[in-house]
């Protein structure tokens, strides 16, 4: 039989609408392969297009942050290094961050040296910078704002500023802002987050991190679980969730009954929402300083320690917290009714991110994806060829299964972006904390 023309098997394959559940994954990974490890020529839309690698450790954002301010900044400091991976998501922009770097550090190295007592003594009503380092900063976001724009403009009122741009302009990622400060400008606001944060890194997330449990010691997870959520884990993994409206399933059947996968998710997703909502009294009461870190932001972490057991409490073999981004190529890729696993279980169908077991549902998804993605390797060897041609490494990790969810951009990331921003870093001092 004659073989369709080119462009006919081109307009097939991009009908989503024809591929199984979780077939179209598969396309998109090999695509993305091709694109970031050479060989064959990938969809020209691919091409022309921005899309990350599927391989998330090539990524020039989280390189950024893995390589240069992680290891060069923050050096052993696990306190710092916390600090600053939590910092950078406030503008996810990293030549903002870069920019703002000097003055954040000089500040953050104020507050930590008298143990965090301006913040501490703050009221809710004090919005305004707390030492000088952070003046000097919030004139650096406020030059970013207004950068490029005609001065006639600003004066008339006619433009306030970019709030999201990429390279010398703009203070945000336009993907992935957090929340807006009421009461105060994009500068203010952001340089009261990048002020603030730190209190709340240092004093509730560093803690949670080093004092969960390994989620790849099962018996230290079923006895932390037992011991500290009895009312919402009467049955451990095999208590169940509701997994679509009327429809309720054991957590560890959500994993293929593989309870080492099962126990690690779960203990992740637990930490992922005490994170975002404490139960600590302590915890609580400091988390006022987290304000404006949502889902999103916490997730970082997960990119950040991406294949490093650095903290024990985080695998990404195992979890990835989602977030409002995944729901268009989950969508695409049918994985809700290949699972049939819903991430809302509500009747007006609201997704609560913060939920464990929200996260836990969407860990379902990506056990799924992986898992088919893992079978079809094994038998194609051209999908397997291609992923280890662009650097994806068996078994595909969690975080990098959620970059279907990124939608295009400008192809701006690639290794001279890297090396510009890495450019005339400051190497790590040793910082004097609390």
């Amino acid at each position: 039989e004659e073989e369709p023309p080119r462009k006919a098997r081109r307009l097939e394959e991009e009908k989503v609408s024809c591929y199984a559940p979780l077939d179209f994954f598969l396309y998109y990974v090999r695509q993305v392969s091709m694109k970031h490890g050479g060989g064959r020529k990938p969809h020209r839309y691919v091409a022309e297009h921005g899309f990350p690698p599927a391989g998330i450790s090539h990524e020039l954002n989280l390189r950024f942050v893995q390589e240069h301010v992680r290891k060069r900044l923050a050096g052993k400091d696990l306190a710092l290094q916390v600090i600053l991976m939590g910092t950078f998501q406030a503008p996810d922009q990293p030549f903002c961050f870069k920019e703002v770097l000097p003055d954040l550090l000089a500040g953050v190295h104020a507050h930590r040296k008298e143990n965090y007592r301006r913040l501490l003594k703050a009221s809710d009503a004090d919005k305004g910078a707390l030492n000088h380092h952070f003046k000097k900063l919030q004139r650096v976001l406020e030059d970013r704002y207004v950068r490029g724009i005609d001065p006639k403009l600003i004066a008339s009122g006619e433009r306030k500023g970019d709030v999201y741009g990429y390279g010398e302009k703009g203070i945000y990622n336009a993907e992935h802002q957090t929340s807006v400060m009421p009461g105060l400008t994009h500068p203010e606001g952001l340089r009261w987050k990048l002020e603030h944060w730190p209190l709340w890194l240092e004093r509730v997330i560093l803690p949670l991190l080093s004092t969960w449990p390994d989620c790849s010691d099962q018996e230290a997870v079923t006895t932390f679980v037992q011991n500290k959520f009895p009312k919402l884990l009467p049955q451990g993994l095999e208590t169940k969730i509701p997994v679509a409206p009327g429809r309720q399933k054991r957590i560890l059947d959500l994993f293929g009954g593989d309870r080492a996968y099962a126990s690690s998710a779960l203990s992740q997703a637990l930490l992922f929402a005490e994170m975002l909502k404490p139960t600590d009294p302590e915890h609580k009461r400091l988390r006022r300083h987290g304000l404006g870190a949502g889902t999103f932001t916490v997730r970082g972490f997960w990119m950040a320690y991406h294949r490093d057991r650095t903290f024990k409490a985080l695998d990404t073999a195992t979890f990835c917290p989602g977030f409002t981004g995944a729901l268009k190529g989950a969508e695409a890729v049918k994985v809700a009714k290949h699972t049939g696993v819903e991430l809302s279980c509500a009747e007006k169908g609201s997704i609560n991110w913060s939920s464990w077991q929200t996260q836990l549902r969407f860990g379902a998804w990506l056990f799924a994806l992986q898992q088919h993605t893992a079978e079809a390797a094994a038998h194609d060897r051209s999908l397997a060829r291609a992923m280890r041609a662009s650097g994806v490494e068996p078994l595909m990790h969690c975080s990098g299964r959620t970059l279907l969810h990124e939608p295009p951009r400008d192809d701006v990331r690639g290794t001279r972006g890297l090396a510009a921003l890495a450019e005339r870093l400051p190497r790590h001092r040793r910082q004097h904390g609390p």
